[in-house]
């Protein structure tokens, strides 16, 4: 997981501005055809991908229009204190969605077919990827465990935060991000980092000149690229 940045450009973005303003439904208005046959659900898939770098808002992993959907941060079941129907009416909100994978490359579901099982109860997600607080405690274990501040072993359950536990709530058991083989990839990852700065004996100038390559690149990002991220600012 990594902060995204929305960019307000595209084309179709430019197309749910006026759905959205106008109430419009979700279903009817973006994920059906048009009278021109265009779907609008296809090209704001195609500006989320390219703002993201074609690989999962959740869990880092390649993907395109052919593997992944679109997903909604604030869930289109989601009701406030008072009962009003703030899901329905965000769900054409271009900042209220991402791009994520089918979630099913590991032998449990994870990211939004995980969360699918949590949507009637928990329709709100507290993790949230546009949250560059939230993205900075994102952190990485050796072993590749993906966790928040700090590994469970270290957190003081008495003392936790709400927030923060709810935000590992959603790490761990809602988008379970912590499946095997992506724990496994993720350690790869780890891995490959540590071997390439042990054979440069750990030069600082030449980890810093690949951290600029991975931070500054936008087009199409490496799977897992926010781990690399993470391994080579510890060695700076």
């Amino acid at each position: 997981m990594r902060l995204i940045t929305k960019k307000h450009t595209g084309k179709g973005y430019k197309r749910l501005i006026g759905i959205h303003k106008n109430n419009g439904s979700y279903t009817s208005d973006v994920c059906s055809n048009d009278e021109k046959g265009i779907c609008v659900k296809n090209i704001v898939l195609k500006d989320l991908l390219e703002e993201q770098g074609y690989i999962c808002a959740y869990c880092m992993q390649k993907i395109d229009e052919n593997n992944s959907t679109i997903e909604h941060i604030i869930g289109q079941k989601f009701k406030d204190e008072i009962g009003q129907e703030i899901g329905k009416k965000e769900d054409t909100n271009y900042d209220n969605m991402l791009a994520v994978c089918l979630g099913n490359s590991c032998k449990e579901l994870h990211c939004d077919k995980s969360r699918a099982k949590y949507q009637s109860k928990r329709a709100k997600l507290y993790v949230n990827p546009l949250s560059k607080i939230q993205m900075e405690n994102i952190k990485f274990s050796k072993s590749g465990v993906i966790y928040y501040k700090e590994p469970e072993s270290e957190i003081d359950k008495k003392n936790e935060k709400l927030d923060d536990k709810e935000i590992r709530k959603d790490i761990n058991k809602v988008l379970n991000l912590n499946c095997k083989r992506l724990q496994e990839e993720r350690k790869k990852i780890k891995d490959a980092i540590l071997s390439t700065l042990s054979r440069n004996n750990f030069d600082k100038v030449k980890a810093k000149n690949e951290l600029n390559k991975l931070e500054t690149s936008t087009t199409s990002l490496n799977k897992f690229c926010q781990v690399a991220i993470y391994e080579l600012k510890k060695h700076i």
